[in-house]
């Protein structure tokens, strides 16, 4: 095997990898990614038997072959190297040479036959849907998600038809917080979605990486136990989360019973909640909501530093509510909403909240409070 590359394009490539390469395995081989050269191109591929990345980029004055390189090392080596191409070529027992200028590296790696079967995106039957579309369902639900292994089906994004059939659905909870995002998408009429699929987050983190910066249309498909999303260059394979995704419609209080209306501008929300958190216990996350009429006051306070208290206002005429959240749950909310405001429906002290940025009709939040 044998190829020359320039040297932002290896090192690009190499980066959608990192996240992927299991750092501790007990299989020497999930460390690596398998180099293949095709027909003026690279192919390069990371797992970790749950998640798979794949991409491609062209390359020049190749050879045929394949092997499998520590993904770590061979890209802090490419970051390293000057500007300007290299080139890679496979010796004898599985080593490699990396020239660049008058920089040489030898690398030992493992034979690719070692390497776990990669998925054939040939055999998805795929759909189109806008980047920038998926980009924001991920975004906006994403945060929600928990990142406890001991809840392993709440670990995901579930992936469901809206309630009108002519989009999809997203929605993520860790039991504490839940994220709801509808967008119409034409094609999924045609998916097979009746119950619905968790995708896992570290697949979905994935997704949300390779969905920086690309334009126009990705596609998407689901086969039995798995799912793929492909942009040009880079196609992500995951399998899907095997569990019940809870019903979490049933947290949420229906809009009769939410009398208590707020509405507030965010950059005054974000900036008050920023100050009330900075003197808060670091294990309960606990700021005290105080919304009085046309004033919201918040307060954090940690036993060993002292206390917080911030206001600003916003605009609510009912009875004065006293309401404990985790500060980091409307932070959470708030980093991915452009909203100019944000509205918070209430029904009492002890019941969810929900949470509805004014410029989205078809995405809430619900934040579920916090004994003081």
């Amino acid at each position: 095997m044998k190829f020359t590359i320039e040297k932002d394009v290896f090192l690009k490539c190499l980066s959608k990898l990192q996240g992927i390469v299991e750092k501790r395995s007990t299989m020497p081989i999930l460390s690596n990614s398998l180099l293949r050269v095709l027909k003026g191109e690279l192919e390069v591929t990371a797992t970790d038997l749950e998640v798979t990345v794949v991409d491609r980029c062209e390359i020049s004055s190749s050879e045929p072959g394949s092997i499998t390189l520590s993904a770590k090392k061979l890209y802090e080596i490419v970051r390293e190297l000057p500007e300007g191409p290299l080139e890679l070529r496979s010796k004898e027992d599985n080593w490699v040479e990396i020239k660049s200028g008058k920089n040489l590296f030898e690398l030992v790696g493992l034979g690719s036959d070692e390497f776990p079967k990669v998925p054939e995106i040939s055999q998805y039957s795929l759909m189109e849907l806008d980047a920038a579309v998926l980009k924001q369902m991920v975004e906006k639900t994403i945060y929600a998600s928990a990142g406890e292994e001991s809840r392993y089906s709440l670990n995901g994004i579930f992936l469901e038809k809206s309630e009108d059939k002519k989009g999809l659905r997203m929605s993520a909870t860790d039991g504490h917080r839940l994220a709801v995002i509808d967008r119409e998408i034409e094609p999924a009429a045609k998916m097979q979605l009746e119950k619905g699929v968790i995708l896992p987050r570290k697949g979905m983190a994935e997704v949300k990486k390779i969905l920086e910066g690309v334009d126009g249309k990705v596609q998407f498909g689901i086969k039995d136990n798995s799912a793929a999303v492909k942009t040009n260059a880079t196609v992500v394979f995951m399998r899907l989360i095997d569990g019940e995704f809870p019903e979490y419609r049933r947290v949420i209080p229906e809009p009769a019973e939410r009398q208590k209306k707020v509405s507030i501008a965010r950059e005054d929300f974000q900036r008050t909640l920023r100050r009330a958190s900075l003197l808060v216990d670091e294990r309960a996350r606990a700021v005290k909501f105080t919304f009085s009429p046309n004033l919201l006051v918040m307060e954090g306070k940690n036993p060993g530093l002292g206390t917080s208290h911030g206001e600003c206002e916003m605009e609510y005429k009912g009875d004065k509510v006293e309401i404990g959240f985790n500060d980091r749950y409307f932070m959470d909310i708030l980093a991915v909403t452009q909203s100019d405001k944000i509205k918070l429906e209430i029904k009492d002290e002890l019941s969810p909240v929900v949470v509805l940025p004014d410029d989205d009709s078809r995405y809430f939040c619900i934040v579920m409070p916090m004994r003081l």
